[in-house]
């Protein structure tokens, strides 16, 4: 095992110990206010900031997409992706893992209107559309409290060069998809068996 490999194991097993906080991967546009909404949700979460084209590092309680607009709702509804983003959210689907959409103002007043129009009313069918793909809509003022009191979260991939003996701990699932690179520690491994978890290889 090289240096750099240790560090990164020693990393995940440090910060797997020291934050017993949830784990939130948060997609978002770099906008004024997703970044300040990020910073509200670092004091209550461990957060991990997707980037494009590079694999997460932790596992994951929940996937966030902060600032959702029309465009991202619709093609992803059609399964058209137009964005790394909704591309990722795409993947997220075909794995079946769910997401949290957070929409941005203008669909927040599509989302919560009571008496939606005609063009409302296509806007949220495709919300409805992505609802029945695995997504969830929580408004940010709601999305704390959601995430805080989910129990028992849907997990099927760990993106992550070590699995440690912690992330099967706090595990739920039954299956577990693992890239091929992954390292499996050996107290991990052993946990693994006895919890009868199947690991498959991506």
């Amino acid at each position: 095992m090289d240096m750099q490999a240790l560090q990164r194991l020693i990393q995940e097993v440090v910060s797997t110990i020291v934050n017993t906080n949830k784990r939130v991967l948060i997609v978002h546009p770099q906008t004024t206010i997703s970044n300040r909404q990020v910073e509200t949700l670092k004091s209550y979460f461990q957060v991990e900031e997707w980037q494009a084209d590079t694999p997460s590092q932790m596992f994951h309680d929940a996937t966030v997409f902060l600032e959702v607009d029309q465009s991202f709702i619709v093609s992803s509804a059609q399964g058209l992706p137009h964005s790394p983003a909704s591309l990722f959210l795409t993947e997220l689907l075909l794995k079946d893992e769910p997401a949290i959409l957070v929409p941005n103002e203008k669909m927040s007043v599509v989302f919560t209107t009571k008496e939606p129009n005609a063009y409302m009313k296509m806007l949220l069918q495709h919300m409805k559309s992505l609802q029945e793909f695995g997504c969830e809509f929580q408004l940010f003022s709601q999305l704390i409290p959601s995430i805080k009191d989910k129990e028992n979260l849907n997990h099927y991939d760990i993106q992550a060069d070590f699995i440690t003996e912690e992330m099967i701990r706090s595990y739920k699932g039954q299956q577990l998809k693992l890239p091929f690179h992954t390292k499996i520690t050996p107290l991990a491994l052993d946990l693994i068996h006895e919890k009868g978890i199947r690991i498959l290889r991506n």
